[in-house]
């Protein structure tokens, strides 16, 4: 199965086709239908069975981070590296938004792994994702350890001429880890807000 989404995702992010996002309309009907059903996750789409699972790697100030590290909050995942230069700087503006519009109570914990931890180290990860918002969580590790969790998450990745070329989607995970719903880079953080807001309940 997950070979399978990796195999559509892959193409799909690099070619720009991921889902369009919701318009007003559609937005407010969801939110109408929502309301009516407590806990519905309203935007991004469902995941694959069986993608995600346990996550053991070193933080941007040199700790271990593993799935117990979210202390069984929801949270938000993405895979990049720092020289990436069109949709991981995207993605972190819309984390940055994330953070600055939420309550500290409702506040969402964002974490960005890296793709190349050959070159983002924890001291270069923490530089990096301080100048979005020092609230940010970076990971890294060993390229095998960076590879095993990836895969986990069917993240695709394809070098070409020394560049990095990767599936760029948010991972939204419940309080127990699993992936409730997968968004693409460029989703309105005000969508990935509301959703997070109705797993915290």
């Amino acid at each position: 199965m997950k070979r399978a989404f990796l195999a559509w995702l892959l193409p799909a992010v690099l070619a720009y086709a991921l889902p369009a996002r919701a318009t007003d309309t559609a937005h407010a009907a969801k939110v109408a239908f929502a309301a009516q059903r407590p806990g519905t996750l309203m935007f991004g789409t469902a995941p694959p069975e069986g993608l995600g699972g346990p996550i053991d790697l070193v933080d941007d100030h040199g700790h271990r981070f593993t799935n117990a590290s979210l202390h069984g909050r929801p949270a938000l995942l993405f895979f990049g590296f720092t020289h990436c230069g069109v949709t991981c700087p995207v993605a972190l503006v819309t984390a940055k938004q994330l953070l600055h519009g939420a309550s500290v109570m409702h506040a969402p914990t964002i974490v960005f792994v890296t793709l190349d931890p050959l070159s983002d180290d924890a001291a270069t990860l923490h530089r990096f994702l301080e100048s979005f918002d020092t609230r940010l969580i970076g990971l890294t590790g060993t390229p095998t350890q960076v590879v095993q969790v990836a895969e986990r998450f069917g993240v695709g990745v394809r070098h070409n001429d020394g560049r990095i070329e990767h599936s760029s989607v948010w991972y939204l995970l419940d309080g127990l880890g699993r992936v409730r719903r997968i968004y693409s880079y460029d989703t309105p953080a005000s969508q990935m807000a509301a959703d997070f807001d109705r797993l915290l309940g």
